[in-house]
């Protein structure tokens, strides 16, 4: 079997040398990376892909021993001095550029046709400092008047093929309507061309952000909280049928206030057809979702696919606590920004590996006779790959670059568990330790 992330890397590798790069690393009106220097820019962005949340002192060491150049050749000082040139939208644009290779072939996986993309939004802790403060805002409470240093961080994945398409990060002010907006127009930018369908929780059923939806053409599915398009459900004479959502001037106001230039346009449309679906859960609660998917699909098939949505909740829970996400070089801003977006092209990578490492695992579970699918544990992949990726990723021989990489596949496919469907509970508040055993930091 054709192992299509190998070649993934090395055209990644190698356009880390392009000159071309440079504009994009490079912030507005300035020329950084234009003279030679201890630290050139290919070394910069591998330093900051290859972190593993420990001191600056440290990540420098490890960086130039891995490259083979000890003793340290930077100081600290000069390394955070010149991270701060570095334009953080060279990170997202890297995401797109490793992305585009697998999205333009036929390897994703899709759903009826469809590419089935979650969006959430999710809050990330940030270095306190007065900066960050005012670029992202503090979550006060009761106990204080300031509160901790949180930002807005809105993601886009693939439930099936495992990639984050995007990362937004913002103001924790900022709505997550406006911040999923920006997370679908970067697929403009990747040239997706499968139809894609975006599954969202309660919170995003604004009339205005679903013409949107219909505008960018894309299909959707949505929970409905209990008082969101109350009345047209309440004249539903069954669980499953398309209802008229009309433009009324309760519901423009709003629009009016924050989209003046929407505001026009609906209520020029007056109306927006969508299919509402009712279902009751085993707790007894009513599950109610909003599409614009052709009645040709099944109730039950849409009340399962947007249970899936669960994987992006997963996946927030990775970034953060497996591969060390909020742990931020320093307090400036764009440290922020460069190590967010950093993490999550890593993270798309690892999963790269992960992907192929997964269909040996469970073609060798079921030569087994294995009760359950096996798959990579997750932890372990995270901690391999931080291990070898500056080995691979600087390896100049081709030949020696695709064995390091057949190396990493095959001992991370020794760490496998099984895939357990678990009965769906309410979910309940869990009181646990900070450091659980099961757990543990795998770098």
């Amino acid at each position: 079997m054709d192992k299509s992330y190998k070649k993934r890397f090395q055209i990644f590798s190698e356009f880390l040398s392009e000159p071309e790069l440079v504009n994009y690393a490079r912030k507005d009106g300035y020329n950084t990376f234009s003279r030679k220097r201890k630290m050139p820019l290919k070394d910069m962005l591998l330093c900051c892909l290859s972190k593993k949340g420990l001191t600056t002192a440290f990540e420098l060491r490890n960086y130039f021993k891995d490259k083979g150049e000890l003793p340290m050749a930077l100081s600290v000082q000069g390394y955070l001095q010149q991270r701060k040139r570095l334009n953080p939208e060279v990170f997202p644009y890297l995401n797109r550029r490793y992305l585009m290779d697998f999205y333009h072939s036929e390897e994703p996986k899709l759903w009826k046709g469809y590419l089935l993309a979650a969006v959430d939004g999710s809050k990330a802790e940030v270095p306190n400092s007065k900066e960050n403060r005012e670029t992202f805002g503090n979550s006060g409470n009761q106990h204080s008047r300031t509160g901790q240093v949180r930002a807005l961080v809105s993601g886009m994945y693939d439930i099936l093929n495992h990639f984050y398409l995007d990362i937004e990060i913002e103001h924790i002010s900022v709505s997550e309507i406006e911040l999923a907006k920006r997370n679908l127009k970067h697929l403009r930018e990747m040239k997706i061309r499968q139809p894609v369908l975006a599954v969202f929780d309660r919170g995003y059923p604004s009339i205005e952000f679903i013409d949107f939806l219909e505008m960018e053409r894309i299909h959707y599915i949505i929970r409905l909280s209990s008082n969101d398009y109350k009345s047209e459900r309440e004249q539903m004479q069954s669980e499953d049928e398309k209802v008229i959502l009309k433009h009324s001037s309760a519901r423009l106001q709003k629009i009016r206030q924050k989209h003046p230039e929407r505001y026009e346009e609906m209520k020029r449309k007056e109306e927006t057809i969508a299919r509402i679906l009712k279902s009751t859960l085993p707790s007894g609660n009513e599950l109610v979702l909003m599409t614009n998917l052709p009645d040709t699909i099944a109730a039950e098939e849409l009340a399962d696919l947007y249970y899936q949505r669960w994987e992006i909740e997963k996946k927030y829970h990775t970034l953060k606590n497996k591969m060390k996400f909020e742990s931020v070089t320093g307090k400036a801003s764009v440290y922020v920004y460069q190590d967010f977006w950093s993490q999550v092209l890593v993270y798309n990578m690892i999963q790269d590996i992960r992907n192929s490492a997964d269909e040996e695992a469970a073609e060798a579970g079921r030569k087994s006779r294995n009760k359950y699918l096996m798959h990579t544990n997750e932890n372990t992949a995270i901690g391999l790959f931080k291990e070898n990726m500056l080995k691979i990723l600087l390896e100049p021989e081709e030949k020696k670059c695709i064995q390091k990489l057949n190396k990493l596949q095959k001992e991370m496919e020794r760490y496998v568990l099984p895939i357990r469907e678990l009965p769906g509970n309410e979910r309940r508040k869990n009181i646990s330790n900070k450091y659980k055993n099961n757990q543990k930091s795998s770098f």
